[in-house]
């Protein structure tokens, strides 16, 4: 045996086998990602399946359950995973591979870039850049005309250590913003944690609550649900956030990340759904970077195509996080550069490229331009 991530071992697939029980947990990993063109050659031997129904498949998968001390893995073909775990793994296998329907209007056919667009004077990256709403609403556009086909717009910052602004405050940042971007017919997003902006930012034209918290402040979920019942095709992003962004990275700790997250992701999912909102206007976010260490968020990016499990579309959002120039000197990086945000825009993109190599549908981006280019060419390769 070896332990590969920390806090999961890997071990023989009869290893798998004697320690997974119908009543333990199990999770699944999809590997060997390649395009349909290559996987047209697989050999007989070797079933591949569509990675949640896109232009992407896969051929193996790590087998992840749980044992007293912690996570065991074993790498595994199709149909070795249902020879150990039956029902369980079809169940698995059929959330991972069937598609997605459109999100918001937006086919999930291919990754979309959704435009930053922060309305606070204490973002991390481009804080009061874009605090007046006429500078705000002309960064949209542009963020639109380079290619982006969604737009967060956000009025309360939540970087580490962030204090909360009052909800009156958020509403006069981010409604005449959300008002003439989604005026102008772009799909427009508010990134928002709290239950009583929710509400007036959809009024505006908002067709998109993405909140860092999952939809856990009382009412949340019941105000999407009502919105849907309103607007059929309102949607949710669900964020996982350890703790507060005031608290998130003080120490945060998980036995083994990616399935941890996954299943407080798949918590948020349940709880939308009880309230009204269809699992098909959910999408979900693993939070890179909110109450996460710089390891905690490489194995995240490494585990992006678990998260396809849940059923429902995966948004990553990288875009010069401080964790970039950490990875970078893991990687061999000499200097500080990436000290900076305006640095990071390097490893934001060899982590977007990571992520959509795995089936990533959304990436959240300050850089929309070169977002949209260096997709596209990865795209173009094939």
């Amino acid at each position: 045996m070896n332990s590969d991530e920390a806090g999961l071992v890997y071990v023989s697939p009869a290893s798998v086998a004697q320690e997974w029980t119908p009543d333990n947990r199990l999770w699944l990993r999809p590997l060997s990602i390649a395009p349909l063109s290559e996987l047209a050659a697989t050999p007989p031997e070797y079933e591949y399946l569509l990675l949640a129904g896109g232009p992407l498949g896969f051929t193996h998968l790590d087998m992840v359950t749980r044992r007293d001390e912690g996570y065991i893995a074993a790498r595994v073909t199709i149909e070795g995973a249902r020879q150990i775990a039956g029902e369980a793994a079809e169940a698995q296998l059929e959330a991972l591979s069937r598609p997605r329907p459109a999100f918001a209007g937006l086919e999930m056919d291919r990754p979309h870039i959704m435009g930053i667009v922060n309305v606070t004077p204490d973002s991390f990256s481009d804080g009061g850049r874009f605090l007046g709403a006429e500078a705000a609403i002309a960064h949209g556009r542009q963020m639109a005309a380079a290619g982006a086909t969604i737009l967060d717009i956000g009025g309360e910052s939540t970087r580490p250590g962030a204090e909360p602004v009052t909800r009156e405050e958020e509403l006069a940042r981010i409604t005449p913003v959300i008002s003439a971007l989604s005026a102008d017919g772009h799909l427009i997003s508010a990134d928002t944690r709290h239950t009583a902006v929710m509400g007036p930012a959809m009024g505006a034209g908002a067709r998109v609550i993405n909140d860092v918290s999952g939809f856990t402040e009382d009412g949340a979920a019941e105000v999407m649900a009502k919105a849907h019942a309103e607007t059929s095709d309102v949607c949710a992003i669900a964020m996982h956030m350890q703790g507060t962004p005031a608290t998130m990275q003080d120490n945060p700790r998980y036995g083994f990340a990616p399935v941890e997250v996954y299943e407080v992701l798949s918590g948020h999912i349940d709880r939308l759904v009880a309230a009204g909102l269809p699992r098909g206007n959910i999408a979900v976010d693993p939070g890179f970077g909110f109450g996460k260490t710089p390891v905690h968020n490489a194995e995240l990016i490494k585990w992006t195509a678990l998260f396809h499990g849940l059923g429902v579309p995966v948004l990553i959002g990288v875009s010069r996080k401080s964790s970039i120039p950490k990875l970078a000197a893991r990687g061999g990086q000499r200097g500080d550069y990436g000290g900076t945000a305006d640095e990071r825009l390097g490893g934001s993109l060899a982590l977007t490229l990571d992520a959509t190599a795995q089936g990533a549908q959304l990436i959240r981006t300050h850089d929309v331009p070169e977002t949209v280019q260096a997709v596209a060419v990865q795209r173009g390769i094939g």
